[in-house]
């Protein structure tokens, strides 16, 4: 499996992956290399060749024994936003037409494997054009809340304090909390816990083991990881650790 941390994503390519029932925080694109798999959503059981789920949205994946690609993109994108507001629009999946699908098949074709940072970053763009969705578009946020979002990115300590997160842009923690889910449509718990993950996996791909990555992310113990890696991947702790390769794509 190859896995790959963005500013706002997290990305991989594996050769099979079959999950049972559950979720992402995260807006999840799925693409096959080659057939269709099996997917069921909302309790609607179909099969395709790619598709865009929403967020929080139940699903279980059978990839039929074929390479997948998968992309898991935070709330707080601009590229999140505009994904839904061009394909959800208000629904929980959205099945990919094969036109798009073809050429972005020709994209994985040209670049995998992509084992360096600047054939991802050509790769990744190149995907979002085929997708008519733009890196470029700035999406108005209360200035606090990207403040905020800046020194959760930046921040090297493993506690993130709501008090201390509060305190530093003058709101109470309820005004916070609030305010972020305005603005971004997450909890904010729910992107600290995002970051705490791909902390962790930063930790585990540089030879950390799981229990040392895990409290080194802020996590309260290595349990607590394998479960939120389970929820949100869809895949445990170790099937991510192991046979894996890590790169992370991140532009600051």
């Amino acid at each position: 499996m190859y896995v790959y941390a963005g500013n706002d994503h997290i990305a991989a390519v594996t050769d099979k992956i079959d999950a049972d029932i559950h979720n992402h925080l995260m807006l999840q694109i799925s693409i096959s290399f080659h057939n269709e798999f099996n997917i069921s959503v909302a309790e609607k059981q179909f099969a395709c060749k790619g598709i865009i789920i929403s967020s929080n949205t139940n699903h279980t994946f059978y990839s039929n024994q074929d390479a997948q690609f998968f992309l898991l993109i935070n709330n707080t994108s601009v590229i999140e936003k505009q994904l839904n507001q061009k394909y959800l629009r208000g629904q929980l999946y959205y099945v990919i037409d094969d036109e798009s699908i073809n050429l972005i098949r020709c994209l994985l074709r040209r670049y995998y494997p992509i084992l360096d940072k600047e054939n991802y970053l050509k790769f990744y763009t190149q995907l979002l054009q085929v997708l008519l969705i733009s890196s470029d578009v700035n999406i108005a946020m209360d200035e606090r809340i990207t403040s905020l979002l800046s020194q959760i990115t930046t921040c090297t300590n493993p506690e993130h304090n709501l008090e201390v997160m509060a305190k530093s842009v003058f709101l109470s923690q309820s005004r916070l909390s609030h305010l972020f889910r305005k603005e971004t449509g997450m909890r904010l718990s729910s992107y600290i816990v995002l970051h705490k993950l791909q902390k962790a996996m930063f930790y585990i791909f540089s030879g950390k083991s799981i229990t040392v990555a895990a409290n080194m992310a802020g996590f309260d113990s290595s349990s607590h990881f394998a479960a939120v890696c389970k929820k949100t991947l869809g895949m445990s702790a170790r099937e991510l650790s192991e046979d894996s390769v890590f790169l992370k794509v991140t532009t600051y």
